[in-house]
């Protein structure tokens, strides 16, 4: 089991659309609209970024490191599947996800 997928699960328990992980900050969840803070420590960026690198595929990785920004999809089977984004930021890497409603 990846890190991040107690996230996706918190996101699910919560009823929450999207999940937003930026270094320097806590994890936020959208719940209804409204964007809540997660009570977890602030990501350092290298944790968010070896967090982030376990679901991502070599390829995916690759296309992020040159471009600084990469879109994919994942799937907690079971649970959910999730678009997702990295993307670079001044202060370091920051993910979005949204669960993609079948």
């Amino acid at each position: 089991m990846a890190q991040i997928d107690a996230f996706f699960k918190l996101m699910n328990d919560q009823g929450a659309s999207d999940l937003h992980l930026v270094a320097g900050q806590q994890p936020v969840l959208r719940i209804r609209g409204d964007m809540e803070r997660v009570k977890y420590k602030v990501l350092d960026n290298d944790t968010l970024k070896a967090m982030l690198y376990e679901i991502v595929s070599e390829d995916k990785a690759k296309i992020f490191e040159e471009t600084g920004d990469v879109d994919f999809g994942y799937e907690l089977p079971g649970l959910a599947r999730y678009r997702g984004n990295l993307f670079q930021q001044k202060y370091g890497n920051g993910a979005a996800f949204g669960e993609i409603q079948s």
